[in-house]
Order: C-alpha cells, then structure tokens, then sequence
C-alpha cells in the first residue's frame, strides 16, 4: 500500500492545482460502433442489425440528486446513439451491493456497474468483471485518468477492470447549525481522537436526552482502518489482517467508553440507523438530527447532504493521532460485465460518461472531483460554493500525508460483514473487548485463507 503513497498525493496536487487555474473546454466524442460481417449477405445484414440494436443494463448507488442525473446522461447518450438503450438500475448504496451479490450468483450481473474500490478487487477476482483493455485507445480515452490509479487499483490481475470516475477523500460530515445553537465552537479542522470525544461530550451536556454528541462508528471497518492509519497501524498484510490486537482493543475500548458516558447513542439506537456509507443522507442519524457529526463519509458524498440541508454543513478531516486519519482514493469506478453481449457498445458509454463535455454539464461534481483532468479544468468556471468547498477539503487533506485508501484483499467485503457483527454483539454485551478482537481475527483469517489461497 506504502508504494502508492507519493504518486496519489503528486497527482492529486497536481489536478487540484488546475482548478485553480481556470478552465480549457475540452472532452471526448466516443467513437461509432463498427459492424463486422459474415460470409453469407443473409446472416450479415440480420448480424448487423442485431449488433445496431443493442441494449445495456448500468447499475449504480446514490441518492435520489445522484439518480436524477445519471438518467439524463444516459437520456443525452442516448440521443446521441439511439441505436443503444440503457436501462437504469439504481439503490441505495448497503442494497446495491446486496442485489448486485444476487444478481452475480443468477448469471444476470448488469453489462454496465459502479464499483467501489471496497470490491473491485473481490468482484475482479471472482470474474465478473470485463477486461477493458482491448477498448482502451479506441472505444475508451484513458489519457486524461491517472495513471497510477489505472495501474494499481483499477488494474487487478492483469486485467483493466475499473476505470475511476473521481477523485474522493474520507471526511466527517457535520451540521454547524446544531453546533451555533447549543453555544459551542464546531470541530477544529485536523482534531485529535480526544478532540473528537471532548468536543461529543459538551455537545451532549447543551442538547439533551434524545440527542448525541457523535455517532457511534465502532462497527465500521472502514472507520476502524482509518483509526489504524492515524497510528501507524495497518490493517491488512499479505491477504491476512495486519494489525496489532492491542489496536482493536484501544478502539473497541474507546468506544465502549463514550457508549457508557451517554455521549454517543446506546447500542439499541445506533443499531435502527442505515449503515454508514449508505450515501443516502435522507436515512441517517445526521439527517434525523439525532447527533451533529457522521461519519465516515466522503468529500464526493458532501453535495448529496448539501442538497438537503443547504448552507448548514460542513466536513472536516477524520481525526487523527501520529498522523491524520483521512486517506484519499477514488470516489467509484466504473465497470463493465464480463457477460456482456455488447462490450464495445458499453464502452462507449463509459467514454462519454467519464470524458463528454455532454455528460460534465450535467453530473458536474456530484460524484467528486472529475478524476479526468481535462473535464475538471472545463468545469472549473462553474464551480459553485459547494464545489469550491469540496476541492479546498481535497487541498487539505492531500497537504497533510494522507494514507491511500487499501481496498483490502479478496473476501473483505464479507470480513466487512463479519467486523460488523462481531462489534455488534461486544456492543450489546454478549461478547466481552478480549473476546471480540480474538474472534474477529480467528474468523476473519478463515475468510482471507479461503479466498487468498
């Protein structure tokens, strides 16, 4: 993970520098599908109408902003290709992945799919995903991509399996106006662990019983890999979990700490809330108003809540220890099935989503910071406060040595599910601190070994 530390960080820089910059209009026209033919003139004329006609399911998570504008891309491609239909499946982000595993196990896995960097590697592992190498050059312009990314996350196996859609760091959400009422200062911008509890305990002293100081992020194993970050602990090693026990006792400890004070929900209530990273900001404890902060989140996440609760939101970085917790990655990929009838066809449209001025216009920076470079300077000019906000938390976080962000081996999407669980039952006591953190590791490594061998 170390060895792409330095390339994420220069190149971040380096296109957030542009944003700075101004603008130069440019993008990519996808090309034309071309027919081949058979020997027979009958079987030709009937093979190139089918491959004319062609339709591709595109699946994604968000939320309904996200929704919105996804179809009228696929509406302006469309117009621009109506030989190709596109038929949209979208969710959630916590039931996309569940109807995706569903889909997958059916032989039915959309041509067209947004892939997270949680998955890629597990997805691309199993087959599923297509290799898009062939298209790259023709179909597909990677010129404008970063090229680390591309090589070492979007690139698995040997196969070219993700192409990122943004740029994307892990934040904390929060809402000032909660803050301003109940007197007190809000979050500092790089505050320690302690910060975070101390500042959850006045919170919880001025607003009272049925609201939090801070959101209970014990059972997200994204959120413990970011504490792990911040010091100097790593969560995973040679397809097998990385760390020392003691890192998990001290964040299960934490935790547990603050649960019994009363300055973060109780396990029953943080237990009714969606899952944290469900990209729906409608479902969440923030929105309900239940505690000031949530997280983790992301700086691509941020104009979905801004959407909903206007001008009364901020991020800060994920607090930190030796070092800040936060890491920086891509927001999404975008994948293609390795089933698909129509891979060309489905290449194209991933041209145009990733590199059409088009399909710019209307996504503008709703998934993050355009990860092609020569779409971010176009949209530039049109930066909004929201946007400008976004790219200044990019700015700062890369400033600050981030970690880049470990996607984890194959089989961690069911360790995800598996730390989840296990730090549920030491929440409702059926498990004590000791117990869980050695049967966490003990399971999990029984996962990794079945899926690494």
């Amino acid at each position: 993970m170390a060895r792409h530390h330095f390339t994420g960080r220069r190149f971040l820089t380096s296109v957030l520098t542009l944003t700075l910059l101004g603008g130069i209009a440019a993008g990519c026209v996808p090309t034309e599908k071309k027919t081949t033919g058979q020997s027979a003139s009958g079987t030709n004329d009937k093979q190139a109408k089918s491959s004319q006609n062609v339709e591709l399911r595109f699946a994604w998570w968000g939320s309904q902003g996200r929704h919105d504008r996804t179809l009228k891309v696929i509406e302006k491609f469309q117009q621009l290709h109506p030989n190709i239909k596109i038929k949209p499946e979208y969710s959630a982000f916590d039931g996309y992945w569940e109807k995706l595993s569903t889909q997958v196990a059916g032989s039915n896995t959309p041509d067209i799919m947004q892939m997270s960097i949680l998955y890629i590697k597990e997805y691309s592992d199993r087959g599923v995903l297509g290799d898009l190498t062939p298209y790259t050059g023709k179909e597909i312009q990677v010129a404008e991509l970063n090229a680390d990314v591309l090589k070492n996350q979007g690139t698995v196996g040997g196969k070219l399996t993700g192409l990122p859609v943004s740029d994307n760091a892990a934040v904390l959400i929060y809402n000032k106006e909660m803050y301003k009422q109940a007197g007190v200062e809000p979050p500092k911008l790089d505050m320690t662990w302690k910060d975070y509890f101390d500042k959850a305990r006045e919170m919880k002293a001025k607003l009272g019983d049925k609201v939090y100081g801070a959101f209970d992020m014990s059972t997200s194993m994204e959120a413990y890999m970011y504490y792990l970050f911040s010091t100097g602990d790593t969560l995973y090693k040679n397809n097998r979990i990385g760390y020392n026990d003691q890192s998990f006792k001290n964040w299960l400890k934490m935790w547990d700490d603050a649960r019994k004070e009363g300055i973060i929900p109780p396990a029953t209530v943080t237990a009714s809330f969606l899952p944290i990273g469900n990209a729906d900001p409608n479902k969440d404890a923030l929105m309900k108003g239940n505690v000031p902060i949530m997280g983790p989140q992301f700086t691509a996440t941020f104009p979905a809540y801004e959407n909903i609760m206007k001008d009364k939101i901020d991020m800060v970085p994920i607090p930190r220890d030796q070092k800040t917790g936060s890491a920086i990655l891509p927001a999404m990929f975008l994948s293609t099935s390795a089933q698909t009838k129509h891979p060309k066809e489905a290449a194209m449209f991933l041209d145009f989503f990733l590199n059409s001025k088009e399909a710019a216009d209307i996504l503008e920076m709703e998934r993050g910071l355009p990860e092609n470079k020569k779409i971010l300077e176009y949209l530039t000019p049109k930066f909004t406060d929201r946007d400008k906000k976004m790219v200044a938390m990019l700015q700062h976080i890369t400033s600050i040595q981030p970690s880049m962000y470990d996607g984890g081996p194959k089989g961690t999407g069911e360790v995800s599910k598996l730390f989840e669980q296990t730090v549920q039952k030491q929440q409702f006591g059926k498990l004590t601190i000791d117990e869980a953190v050695a049967e966490f590791r003990k399971e999990a490594d029984k996962v990794f070994e079945k899926n690494n061998n």
